[in-house]
């Protein structure tokens, strides 16, 4: 990293970690989650130590951990926390996108009993999904949130476990892209983590998207499906 970014990040900004929680029942079935309460599989619980282990050899300096309050995501962060002797927070706006009906289903199913609603997002317009959040609204909240994290975290490194959908929302603002470009962020693994900096006044450099270095090469499950 070129250190001039080092340093600015150092002294104006706020460097994020954001790591997607660890795999799911539903993540193996490829099953929409949205704000569902779905716990870590055994291998999710796995997933999370590997990566706490990383970021112990990395000796990452952690000054807070922030989390989702859905489960997946507090486990993760729980785990991440004993190894970091860093207590998590919990953060709604982190939460994944509320997806209404569409919760428990699988992509085929979602556009076989939501014809008419799957049809028109396809097209580009921001609906609810399944009655619950458009696009605009979720990503809304991750942004309004990260900018708080640059007023208390100043020249600080923090972690926020999420979801698969919030860290591509997330980061599809900070590439200054448009919900019509969503696919231009690759999908995120479970327990990948992605890297920012973010300045203050808007500015936001990206140094590492889904880095799952310490699977090992390990297959995922659940990228089909982010949320």
């Amino acid at each position: 990293m070129p250190s001039d970014v080092r340093d600015a990040g150092k002294a104006e900004g706020v460097r994020i970690l954001l790591v997607r929680h660890g795999e799911t029942i539903w993540n193996q079935e490829n099953r929409w989650q949205g704000q569902a309460d779905t716990p870590l599989s055994r291998t999710g619980y796995d997933q999370a130590r590997q990566l706490a282990r990383r970021f112990q050899y990395e000796e990452r300096c952690i000054q807070a951990i922030y989390t989702s309050d859905l489960r997946r995501a507090r486990d993760t962060a729980d785990i991440l926390g004993q190894a970091l002797s860093v207590t998590p927070a919990e953060a709604t706006a982190w939460r994944e996108m509320d997806i209404g009906t569409w919760s428990g289903l699988t992509t085929a199913e979602v556009a076989s009993r939501h014809a008419e609603e799957w049809a028109r997002l396809r097209q580009g317009e921001d609906l609810p999904r399944g009655g619950g959040e458009t696009f605009a609204q979720f990503q809304g909240r991750l942004v309004q949130s990260s900018q708080q994290f640059i007023r208390d975290h100043r020249g600080e490194q923090i972690i926020v476990v999420t979801h698969g959908g919030a860290v591509r929302a997330f980061l599809l603002h900070c590439r200054g892209l448009s919900m019509s470009q969503f696919g231009q962020i690759e999908k995120i693994g479970n327990t990948g983590v992605s890297e920012v900096f973010l300045l203050p006044g808007g500015a936001a450099k990206i140094h590492m998207i889904n880095s799952t270095a310490h699977l090992n090469g390990a297959a995922l499950s659940g990228e089909t499906v982010d949320a």
